[in-house]
């Protein structure tokens, strides 16, 4: 099983790792470190070469507060589950989320999902990883898998972007084949709460057993927790033991992810 490696620091869009790593990750380190040498991102929030989130704007976010449910991650006065996690009996073992969907965690994340800045993928991932216990053991990472439409438009998916960087920080498999997404399904944040978790029940599917797996499931942002309970109902039903997922941040329930003026993207 894979264990949480201790991280260093963001350094312009390269995330470096203590440890041992293989030459072929040595090599990549190396290009990225290389990459944000000769091009440094930019801040999202206030457009400061160096990396994602500068020091001082990264200061400013909001970390979601503790003791909070394990499930869904809302506040709690006690216990580790909310009444609503427990009422809709949810198979989710544990979700990590550090950050609130506001600024700056808000521009940063639209930038990588609507600007095609992939490269923010290393320092987001850092980011979200923040919220990972260091004993962490899982044995296989899966993206969320985006709807065929939204992954066309956009060129890419960014919640496998992100977990290929979780899974080469916790030197375990990811494996972005294993679930499907068997129908495109409108956006969450188009729809009431009542009805998120009906708008994608049944549209995934694990496509091998899986029995006895730990599994850490990856997504930029969740609001509901609807999509990620509907992924983990697929993959325990091929026999998954225990089943995590991992988000860089939350976002109130009210919000709608849409994506800024094109103008608020040119940094």
């Amino acid at each position: 099983m894979a264990r949480l490696a201790p991280l260093n620091r963001i350094q312009g869009g390269a995330v470096l790792r203590v440890g041992t790593r293989s030459a072929a990750d040595g090599l990549r380190t190396t290009g990225r470190a290389l990459a944000a040498a000769l091009f440094p991102p930019r801040c999202a929030a206030c457009g400061r070469p160096g990396a994602a989130l500068c020091q001082p704007c990264l200061a400013t976010a909001t970390r979601l507060p503790h003791p909070q449910c394990r499930q869904c991650t809302r506040p709690l006065t006690y216990g580790d589950q909310c009444a609503r996690c427990r009422l809709e009996q949810r198979r989710i073992d544990h979700l990590y989320v550090p950050y609130a969907y506001t600024p700056p965690i808000l521009q940063a994340v639209h930038r990588f999902k609507y600007a095609n800045k992939r490269y923010l993928a290393a320092d987001l991932a850092t980011l979200a990883m923040s919220a990972l216990p260091s004993n962490l053991q899982v044995d296989v990472v899966i993206p969320v898998p985006l709807a065929a439409s939204r992954e066309r438009q956009r060129g890419y998916n960014q919640g496998r972007l992100l977990a290929a960087e979780v899974a080469r920080h916790l030197d375990c498999p990811l494996d972005g084949n294993v679930l499907i997404r068997l129908r495109d399904t409108p956006p969450q944040t188009s729809l009431p709460r009542a009805r998120r978790l009906d708008n994608v029940r049944g549209a995934f599917r694990a496509l091998r057993k899986l029995s006895g797996t730990r599994i850490l499931l990856v997504d930029d942002v969740t609001t509901t927790g609807a999509t990620l309970e509907a992924a983990t109902r697929a993959l325990r039903r091929r026999g998954a033991a225990w089943v995590g997922a991992l988000a860089l941040a939350r976002t109130p329930e009210e919000r709608s992810d849409v994506p800024p003026n094109p103008s608020d993207l040119l940094l």
